[in-house]
């Protein structure tokens, strides 16, 4: 099985300002499988370039892709970082549609299944700009709204006083537990439907002290990174997002949102702000969630790839076979 790393830089549209500072650019690692001239892509935002570099001599005797597993669990074994794993996740699952000529999801028996819309995100921004976006956005059924440390949760009632649709807001860890019950209050009398990560990541109890008395639904988002943190959440959240870049990949991801559901868990898919190849393959599993956050791809500059499509929150999966992201870009090949 053939491998190529390659790193690609988009610019988006305009910055993107959250908790974790503002964002110009995305900068994501591409792998490209290439087993009996097909080629399978794969990316993840964040990876080790030195990491992805790592997994080649790991898959250099990797027989086909039917033999996912077996190469995903010896990149683990071997110390791989979730980020890198997934983008080897990614193209291996391609590779397994093209070789079988189906979409993922088809393939994985969820075709047919409803679609909720997706949420688009407005990153922190001055009122009078957050009433305008609002304004802007009025035909989109679900936004969410960043919020930083700063914020007491008033800001939702800006949003709400020019927007008529649903509204959820993530916190990005930015309160103590005290802090964010206050900040939930708040935005509950604004009428939002579900808050994310409101403390920091790391203290499964400070999630459950805001669980247990915010009146807003709260979702695990950084302290969910796959199947092994779904038990120790349950009865402390009442929902998690789930994403590849954290869980390790499409393999990992289902098994979060398996346990997930026997936990009693809602499910939210989500992204980074990435091209549409990482966006499309989650999409592959958005028939599974209760909600969905699959919005990375739309504020980009020239992405190279194209996928899912979406139209005022309403998501189209794509018919072609794998996880059926398509470029032509001459530095990618053809599809």
């Amino acid at each position: 099985m053939r491998f190529v790393h390659r790193t690609l830089a988009i610019a988006l549209k305009e910055p993107f300002v959250s908790n974790t500072g503002v964002t110009t650019e995305v900068r994501q690692s591409v792998v490209e499988l290439t087993w009996q001239g097909l080629r399978g892509y794969g990316t993840a935002r964040g990876a080790d370039p030195a990491d992805v570099d790592a997994c080649a001599p790991l898959l250099a005797d990797a027989g086909s892709p039917f033999e996912l597993r077996r190469v995903l669990g010896r990149l683990a074994g071997a110390g791989i970082g979730a980020a890198a794993r997934s983008a080897v996740d990614m193209a291996l699952h391609d590779l397994l549609g093209k070789a079988c000529g189906q979409p993922l999801h088809r393939l994985w028996g969820l075709a047919g299944l409803p679609l909720a819309p997706t949420a688009l995100s407005i990153g922190a921004c001055p009122d009078d700009e957050l009433r305008a976006r609002g304004r802007a956005l009025a035909a989109w059924p679900v936004l969410k709204l960043k919020l930083t440390p700063e914020d007491d949760g008033s800001r939702a009632g800006v949003l709400a006083s020019v927007y008529q649709g649903r509204i959820r807001v993530d916190g990005n860890g930015s309160w103590s537990p005290e802090q964010a019950v206050r900040v939930a209050r708040t935005l509950h009398r604004h009428g939002v439907e579900i808050l994310e990560q409101p403390v920091a990541p790391g203290d499964p109890d400070a999630l459950r002290y805001v669980h247990e008395r915010s009146p807003v639904p709260v979702y695990a988002d950084e302290d969910c990174t796959g199947p092994e943190d779904v038990p120790r959440l349950r009865g402390r959240v009442s929902g998690v997002n789930v994403k590849l870049v954290k869980c390790g990949g499409l393999l990992a991801a289902r098994e979060t949102v398996v346990l997930a559901r026997r936990a009693g868990l809602r499910v939210m898919l989500g992204c980074k702000l990435e091209s549409a190849l990482g966006v499309t393959a989650m999409a592959q599993l958005a028939p599974l969630a209760d909600e969905l956050d699959l919005d990375g791809h739309l504020g980009l500059v020239a992405d190279p790839f194209t996928g899912m499509t979406v139209d005022r929150g309403e998501i189209a999966l794509p018919t072609a076979a794998g996880l059926g992201a398509l470029t032509t870009s001459t530095d990618y090949g053809d599809n």
